[in-house]
């Protein structure tokens, strides 16, 4: 049974404030101006849909739009993504725990299915950084993860990047568990480099316990976070200099927006339970 949620009181979130800190310091998860920082850090803010256009325009002058963005109706392009759970929920409640060392799984493409690549993504965090891994996946190695069968033995060297994901099915029994779809505006820093991106993230839609050849559909999909945009900074070594600006101007307070976790949380009830496997799920 799927739970429907056609409106959004209080938007889904874990976002923890710093102590000891101003309002704005708190906001921003950053003790002070320019402060050095090691790996890769994601800030992010729930915004409404009507602060967007001022923020884009803030973020216009700072840094580019992205490659994938340019030309593209209202700058912006299409994220499919099918992420892996166990029946347990078990990468759910990592993230709704608050364990800082976890890792997710999830099957990647972009806007239509004609001619589109896809990706197998793992994202992982130890401590406040974040890293990513991600391959792609040809025809072969596609059917591997559909057969759902886990990990050989003999597949370990051979695939290498998916040892990850092919033991956790073997182990927690890890399956295709929410399509997560929305899309996304993104800036990056100029000359297109990688150390600062900015996305915008909206029209966030879902659906439960998809197959992996339902990746471009929509048909199945809830909307979901009416109103609301996702904004994430992302950058390596160094905060970037606008940002406490940005919070300033838009009176921005940073909180925890996982789109898998929402989208469980509202597809499911917050609290996700499965009896029976796949086909047997109620909401308590």
């Amino acid at each position: 049974m799927r739970a429907r949620t056609n409106q959004l009181a209080s938007p889904y979130a874990e976002g923890r404030r710093a102590t000891g800190q101003s309002s704005a310091e708190q906001q921003m998860g950053i003790g002070v101006r320019g402060y050095p920082v090691s790996g890769r850090y994601e800030f992010k803010y729930l915004i409404r849909n009507e602060q967007t256009h001022a923020i884009a325009r803030f973020l216009a002058t700072h840094l580019e739009l992205d490659k994938y963005s340019q030309g593209r109706p209202l700058n912006r392009y299409t994220v499919r993504s099918i992420y892996y759970d166990s029946p347990g929920f078990r990468c759910y409640y990592e993230k709704a725990n608050g364990d800082q060392n976890r890792c997710k799984f999830r099957v990647r493409s972009y806007n239509q299915s004609d001619s589109a690549a896809i990706f197998l993504e793992c994202k992982q965090r130890k401590g406040s950084t974040y890293t990513k891994r991600k391959s792609q996946l040809d025809a072969e190695r596609l059917e591997i993860l559909q057969a759902c069968e886990g990990l050989a033995e003999q597949d370990i060297e051979r695939f290498g990047v998916y040892e990850q994901l092919l033991l956790g099915m073997d182990r927690w029994d890890y399956q295709p568990t929410v399509l997560v779809v929305y899309d996304r505006e993104a800036y990056v820093s100029p000359g297109q480099e990688d150390t600062i991106r900015v996305t915008l993230d909206n029209n966030l839609r879902a659906q439960i316990f998809p197959e992996l050849d339902e990746l471009y559909e929509e048909a199945d999909l809830d909307n979901l976070l009416y109103g609301w945009t996702i904004l994430e900074v992302k950058f390596t070594n160094i905060v970037p200099r606008f940002l406490r600006q940005l919070v300033s101007q838009h009176s921005l307070e940073r909180q925890a927006c996982s789109k898998y976790g929402i989208s469980v949380a509202l597809l499911l009830s917050e609290y996700p339970t499965r009896k029976e496997g796949l086909n047997h799920v109620y909401v308590r």
